[in-house]
């Protein structure tokens, strides 16, 4: 054999995978096997090192001016599938924000960083009123800001945080759901933080949503766009399809519709939801929420990770009553916009009954979905997300799709504290990819 046959043929075994893995069917699981031999290998190696941007738009709506932020993560290499770059846009779940898509708790890569480093272009949303403005380290973290203190952030102008004379603190009613809140915080009445409550609708965070896309994505007929909404970032990223179609859905623990966890929730006899008081309502989630997500994690690690997470927001707001489908909520906030005295002359021109059903809007899926496929990426330990609640949501949302599909991982949980976690997940993710799922017909 000739030298640089010999060179070829080595290169060759090289590149081959030492464990040959495949993806799981439908509905299938991928093996713990198969998970160890993911985190052993390195299939898909770091090709490239990239660039990270924040940016902050600045928009109106409902009177208000917030400030929607952008976390871009742009590789000097591009990954191109069929002529196109990969792009991944990345909605924070309920407690984070966007910056953590870029490092986890313990400080290391998150899978936005992951996939960076591997050619994708990933772009991170936060919604409005999730990222501290008055951060000292410039990258919204909420780590300064004590835990029972903190309250949406809605603009970049904020000079101070909020204080006790903004809003009440009450102990939520006892709960058996899976990530309750213990404590709850409301505005008072009359105050500037109850106005900016009032117009920060479901509507917003898609607009900021919308805004934010249109930046990150200046050639949009050259990229594979795929969303990707982690956990409560999911009903606003479907519902985003309306105003931004994507060509897919790839997620990880991510939720679905309002709309088809209603209808889960009502196969068993449960209604509750429909009339959960979150209208105006902060829940922060304290270590009680952390708690329930790290039940199989030892003291030592847990304490670790909670001082890693305190960077986060920890708290939910506006997006619990579209999520939940909360129809008294989602009405008593429209009559309080409707009765306010800064709605714009324009929506109230339309009426009060297109306000009411605009308000309902993020809890349902748009037509467009039909136009895209979903891929749908659990764990079998998903402490909200089990494999029957996955399974009990396709049934309302395989038909808004093109092609739908689910695939289980062995083992994991909702959350990706590790790195050996969020390497199966990215390597999973672009594995997908590469299978031509995403491919247009």
């Amino acid at each position: 054999m000739q030298p640089r046959t010999m060179l070829a043929a080595a290169a060759v075994l090289i590149a081959m995978p030492a464990f040959a893995w495949d993806l799981p069917l439908d509905k299938g699981t991928m093996p713990k096997e198969t998970v160890a031999a993911i985190v052993a290998g390195n299939d898909y190696p770091e090709t490239t090192t990239y660039k990270q941007n924040i940016e902050l738009i600045d928009f109106v709506a409902n009177g208000h001016t917030f400030t929607q932020v952008l976390v871009t993560l742009t590789p000097d290499r591009p990954l191109i599938r069929n002529g196109k770059r990969v792009v991944v846009v990345g909605a924070e779940p309920g407690s984070e924000y966007a910056m953590d898509f870029v490092s986890t708790a313990e400080g290391k890569d998150g899978v936005g960083a992951w996939l960076a480093k591997r050619g994708v272009t990933f772009v991170a949303l936060t919604r409005v009123g999730r990222w501290n403005f008055l951060a000292p380290t410039g990258d919204g973290s909420w780590e300064s800001v004590p835990l029972e203190k903190r309250m949406p952030m809605f603009n970049r102008d904020q000079k101070t945080h909020w204080t006790e004379a903004d809003y009440l603190v009450q102990q939520a009613p006892a709960s058996n759901t899976s990530a309750s809140s213990s404590v709850y915080r409301f505005p008072r009445d009359g105050s500037d933080l109850q106005k900016y409550m009032i117009a920060t609708t479901g509507n917003v965070f898609v607009e900021g949503y919308r805004l934010a896309l249109e930046k990150a994505i200046s050639d949009r007929a050259n990229a594979l766009v795929l969303f990707w909404g982690w956990s409560t970032g999911g009903p606003s990223i479907y519902t985003l399809a309306k105003y931004y179609l994507p060509d897919g859905y790839m997620g990880w623990g991510m939720s679905t519709t309002a709309l088809a966890s209603a209808v889960r929730a009502a196969r068993a006899n449960n209604f509750t939801g429909l009339y959960d008081r979150s209208a105006l309502r902060v829940r922060e989630r304290g270590l009680d929420d952390f708690d329930f997500y790290t039940k199989n994690i030892d003291p030592e690690t847990k304490a670790r990770w909670w001082k890693g997470s305190l960077k986060d927001p920890r708290f939910k707001g506006a997006e619990d009553a579209p999520m939940g489908l909360s129809a008294s909520a989602m009405t008593e906030h429209a009559l309080r916009l409707w009765n306010s005295d800064f709605l714009s002359t324009d929506v109230r021109q339309r009426g009060l009954p297109a306000l009411i059903l605009s308000m309902f809007e993020p809890s349902f899926p748009p037509e467009e979905l039909k136009k895209v496929p979903i891929l749908e990426v659990n764990g079998t330990l998903d402490e909200v997300l089990p494999p029957p609640v996955v399974d009990g949501n396709r049934q309302s949302m395989e038909a808004y799709a093109r092609k739908y599909r689910i695939g289980r991982i062995e083992g994991l949980h909702h959350y990706l504290y590790t790195q050996e976690d969020t390497k199966v997940v990215a390597f999973t993710f672009l594995r997908y990819i590469e299978s031509g799922y995403f491919d247009p017909n």
